[in-house]
C-alpha cells in the first residue's frame, strides 16, 4: 500500500482536533478508521496511515500483532515528533507550497517533508515580517 501524504496530515490534524476522543486509555484503531474514513479515504488508508505513523514515531499507539487480519491497534496520542511534523504541515498555504516543492519527486519521506515545510514556512515568516535569520 502506499502512504498518503494528505492522509497523514488528515489524520494528524483530527487526531490532535479529537475528533476521535483519546482518552490516556486510547482509541481503538477500527472506531477510528469508521469516524476519519470519507469519499476521498477510505478506512483501509486510515488504517495504513496510522500504523505507519505508530512504525515512524509519530503517535503514541500499542499494536498487538497477530498471524493474520489487521493488527489490532489502541491509540493514545501524538508524540513529540507527530506535533513537530503536524506544526510544519499544518498552514494550508504552508502544505500547498510543500506539496508543489515535492511533487516532482517520486518518493518523499515523513522526514523530508516535515524539513521542506519548515523551511517554506521559515520563508514565508522572513517574507512577513522582513527579518532575516
Amino acid at each position: 500500500m502506499k502512504l498518503k501524504q494528505d492522509c497523514v496530515r488528515y489524520v494528524l490534524l483530527n487526531l490532535e482536533a479529537q475528533k476521535i476522543e483519546l482518552t490516556f486509555n486510547g482509541a481503538n484503531a477500527d472506531q477510528i478508521c469508521s469516524v476519519l474514513a470519507n469519499d476521498k479515504f477510505s478506512e483501509d488508508d486510515i488504517y495504513y496511515t496510522l500504523y505507519q505513523l505508530w512504525d515512524g514515531k509519530f503517535i503514541d499507539a500499542t499494536v498487538t500483532k497477530v498471524k493474520l487480519g489487521r493488527w489490532p491497534m489502541t491509540v493514545r496520542n501524538l508524540t513529540w515528533k507527530g506535533h513537530e511534523l503536524l506544526d510544519n504541515i499544518r498552514d494550508d498555504v504552508v502544505w500547498k507550497k510543500t506539496k508543489e516543492v515535492t511533487k516532482s519527486f517520486s518518493s518523499v519521506s515523513l522526514n523530508i517533508l516535515s524539513n521542506v515545510a519548515a523551511n517554506v514556512l521559515t520563508g514565508l515568516v522572513k517574507q512577513a515580517s522582513g527579518l532575516n535569520f
